[in-house]
């Protein structure tokens, strides 16, 4: 599904990523683990397309994503989710999901919606901001934003950081339903959890994948 060959990139005249290579399948969950500074959420960014590709290659169902808008990339089932500003602070739960479904016709946005209501604890709060939820509810409604698009492939950037168990569980368990549905995974994490399965687990070290 997505194969990430030989790419470097970085941030103004810094590097980051040296020569980075790996495959995603179709169905599968790729964890991305490492410490500060490694690389991780570059990697992420590269793919999408927030920061440049200084060389290689990014191909998603054998296509360049190179150059391709955020709209394209929603389009071809490839959401990103970052670790902050994930979501409009002021807005409700509603206006938020709404919002990221604004490119869809109002009854495609209705039926798309249906699947954001089932996640735990969305609904209840559809009428709150994210500026009066835990951190568990942010990270749902993250979520909820993102598989509106019916996704082929979620990138997900530190879903779990800093949540209670609860929220850990629950998260957990809606990656795992999204997954067995055919949804493809790339989660970054500095370690893997024991509850989460996965099928690689990518190394980083200095932007390079550490063998």
């Amino acid at each position: 599904m997505l194969s990430v060959e030989n790419i470097s990139s970085g941030y103004g005249n810094k590097q980051v990523l040296y020569d980075v290579t790996f495959r995603v399948n179709e169905g599968e969950i790729v964890i991305l683990t490492g410490g500060n500074g490694s690389g991780k959420s570059t990697i992420l960014k590269t793919i999408y397309g927030i920061i440049p590709l200084w060389k290689g290659k990014i191909l998603f169902n054998s296509e360049d994503l190179n150059q391709i808008t955020t709209s394209n990339m929603l389009k071809k089932g490839i959401i990103y989710i970052p670790q902050k500003k994930n979501y409009f602070e002021y807005l409700t739960v509603e206006e938020n999901l709404e919002i990221s479904g604004s490119i869809y016709t109002k009854q495609e946005l209705i039926s798309r919606l249906e699947k954001a209501w089932k996640l735990p604890k969305l609904y209840k709060n559809q009428k709150r901001t994210p500026f009066n939820l835990s951190g568990g509810e942010r990270q749902l409604l993250a979520f909820g934003m993102g598989i509106i698009h019916n996704p082929k492939m979620i990138m997900f950037d530190e879903p779990l950081s800093g949540l209670d168990n609860e929220n850990t569980a629950i998260i957990l368990d809606t990656i795992s339903e999204l997954n067995a549905n055919g949804t493809a995974f790339i989660i970054v994490e500095h370690k893997h959890y024991s509850g989460l399965k996965f099928d690689k687990n990518i190394k980083l070290e200095t932007g390079k994948i550490r063998v």
